[in-house]
């Protein structure tokens, strides 16, 4: 027999060996309620070494490129191999945390004292039936388990590991974290987990393996099974990587680089560029599939040479008549002043690190609230002030004889004050600054469409179950989504050119439909919090042409750019049943949808570099957050 099959069935037997914890050692000590045991031979003269599913490299200080499936070239990649490329050591969540926390301090503690009750077993050397196994990321495993049906307990054994606070509870980071899971054995009746904990640097602890003492169910076998096993193609991909770019944004301000799949990107050709932002500087890192660029389509370049017959609406009456009804409307009083003080108190009590809190039964963001704190959008320093580049950009697209609207979205923050803040009147207008910037805007000149009365109108409607917004999320929900796109809908039909647009309302289908989404604020919540908060089962709207999803094209007469509000229940979750589909349904206008998942300020680039598609546009609608108005991580650079 070949040495490298001996090597083989030798791995095999020792995989089955250790797998049920009988590993060979040379001791064995018992500390607490915790076996340590001290594996004596190296695994690597056992098996070979199967390492972690990708591969990386180092193009520059703030750059990485990640080979996903490397071992073959010509498989699909699963979501589990996606999903480990993405969290495992990604240096844009990682950005920061080597470093020692507010009021912590390194541990002084021997392994005799780690309280990790939810483990039957520590092991100090990595063991031999982990290394021929591929690892996967834990979070987001157990966030396909719970979609799957398979319940939410496993997520609270692994939250409980990385929220031990080593009796520092006032330290809002955490001391350690789960790197790589296991399923050691898919037999229901011998299947274990085990884990790989590597505290955080300024711990001074070194990482160890455990295994958990709860055994896997049946149905988290299954799961597990079908999550490692079926694979994805570009299209679904592509679609993962929004979702994750869309869910990470609260907290590290990420987005998807403007990139086709198999072009070239500092001398590779990666599927999709992901940029974060946690710390004031850019960070890329980048995932390359070698499958895909042997399957990659050949792509037809889906805007034609249309252009659009512009006749611009220059009337301002619409505008003046805005401006009148906003006057006087939300002043500063001692009722607004009130509620700032309160709301100052309250992100004062949160720890620096923690972007959300829990109120009322929902989640709030420090981003959304603190700009309700403002006094003057327009008082910021040129790089924050957004009217000038507004202006910028309105001037821009008159010079092409294309109309621009602008749609700030209020927060959840700001519609729900009542809700946040206990003792606020639900009547009580508190964004004072965003809505003297929706003036400000009307005055110098530009469309403004101002959708809070119209969101305070569905908030009317609200049955202490279903919310304009989500509960859990900076985002809208349907009713909200609906009272909105009525709004806007109507504006685009009151343009002059509209009548003759050759606009086909009716032509597209919608049907309804449910979606599960985990609101983004959760992962803002201390890890002893979050498991308190399930995803949400939401109503989507979706639209459909000719029985198929409906997506805007390039050569649209309309074009709705913007935030994470374009993207949602459009691209992610659900799909085709956003603004901008739901804008299509009411107008009977093809609409593209341009979003940057990492802040409005950023789209607006894209707009002007993609040239040829605004050929077709006689209208720009650009949709935000008004929490990006102030003081916004990114600049509102000159175009």
């Amino acid at each position: 027999m070949k040495n490298g099959a001996i090597v083989y069935l030798l791995a095999g037997f020792l995989w089955m060996f250790l797998g049920t914890g009988c590993a060979p050692r040379s001791d064995s000590v018992k500390f607490k309620n915790v076996t340590v045991k001290n594996v004596s031979v190296k695994a690597e003269e056992y098996a070979v070494k199967m390492g972690i599913p990708f591969s990386k490299d180092s193009l520059a200080a703030s750059s990485e490129l990640r080979h996903v499936f490397v071992f073959d070239s010509i498989a699909l990649p699963t979501l589990a191999d996606l999903d480990f490329a993405a969290y495992y050591r990604n240096p844009i969540r990682e950005a920061g945390k080597d470093e020692l926390p507010e009021n912590a301090k390194p541990l002084n503690v021997e392994m005799q004292a780690y309280p990790f009750p939810m483990f039957d077993s520590l092991v100090s050397l990595e063991p031999m039936s982990l290394q021929i196994r591929n690892p996967i990321a834990w979070e987001p495993f157990t966030k396909f388990l719970y979609a799957k049906g398979a319940g939410d307990s496993l997520a609270q054994v692994f939250r409980s590991v990385e929220s031990v606070k080593w009796e520092q509870s006032n330290v809002f980071a955490d001391f350690q974290k789960i790197e790589k899971l296991y399923l050691v054995g898919t037999n229901p009746q011998h299947g274990r987990w085990w884990v790989e904990v590597v505290p955080r640097k300024w711990t001074g602890k070194e990482k160890f393996w455990a295994r958990l003492k709860r055994i896997p169910t049946d149905t988290e076998i299954a799961v597990f099974k079908k999550y490692t096993s079926e694979s994805l193609n570009l299209t679904m991909a592509e679609d993962w990587a929004k979702t994750l770019a869309a869910y990470w944004y609260p907290t590290f301000n990420t987005d998807l680089e403007v990139h086709e799949a198999g072009m070239e990107w500092k001398g590779s050709k990666p599927f999709v560029i992901m940029r974060g932002n946690p710390m004031g500087t850019p960070i890329w890192v980048a995932f390359d599939v070698p499958a895909f660029r042997r399957t990659l389509p050949v792509k037809k370049d889906s805007s034609a040479d249309v252009k659009a017959s512009r006749s611009l609406d220059t009337s301002s009456a619409w505008r003046t008549l805005e401006l009148e009804k906003l006057q006087g409307v939300c002043p500063e009083t001692p009722e607004t002043e009130a509620f700032k003080a309160k709301l100052s108190k309250v992100l004062d009590s949160l720890p620096a690190a923690q972007n959300a809190w829990s109120a009322s039964g929902m989640l709030w963001f420090r981003r959304d609230a603190n700009s309700l704190l403002a006094k003057d959008f327009t008082a910021q320093d040129s790089l924050h002030n957004p009217l000038p580049r507004l202006l910028e950009l309105k001037a821009y697209l008159d010079s092409l004889g294309i109309q621009f609207l602008v749609v700030p979205m209020p927060t959840k923050e700001a519609l729900y004050a009542d809700k946040m803040i206990s003792g606020t009147a639900d009547t009580l207008c508190v964004d004072v600054a965003g809505r003297d910037m929706i003036r400000k805007l009307l005055a110098a000149g530009v469309d403004v469409l101002d959708v809070f009365p119209a969101l305070q109108a569905a908030k009317a409607s609200d049955d202490g179950e279903h919310f304009s917004f989500q509960k859990f999320d900076t985002h809208w929900a349907l009713p909200g989504l609906l009272a909105a796109m009525e709004q806007l809908a109507m504006k685009v039909t009151t343009y002059a050119w509209y009548k003759n647009s050759g606009a086909l309302p009716g032509s597209l289908e919608m049907r309804d439909t449910t979606i599960l989404r985990e609101g983004d604020l959760i992962q803002q919540l201390p890890q002893t919090e979050q498991g308190a908060f399930a995803p949400e089962t939401l109503e989507v709207k979706k639209v459909y042409k000719n029985n198929t999803p409906y997506v805007g094209g390039k050569d649209a007469p309309i074009l709705l750019m913007g935030d994470s509000f374009t993207g949602v229940f459009e691209s992610v979750d659900g799909k085709s049943g956003g603004p901008g589909s739901l804008l299509a349904f009411a107008t009977g206008l093809d609409v593209q949808v341009m979003t940057s998942w990492g802040g409005g300020p950023l789209v607006r680039h894209r707009m002007v570099k993609d040239k040829k598609s605004l050929q077709s546009k006689r209208l720009v609608i650009y949709m935000m957050t008004l929490r990006d108005f102030w003081q916004s991580p990114l600049e509102w650079d000159v175009l």
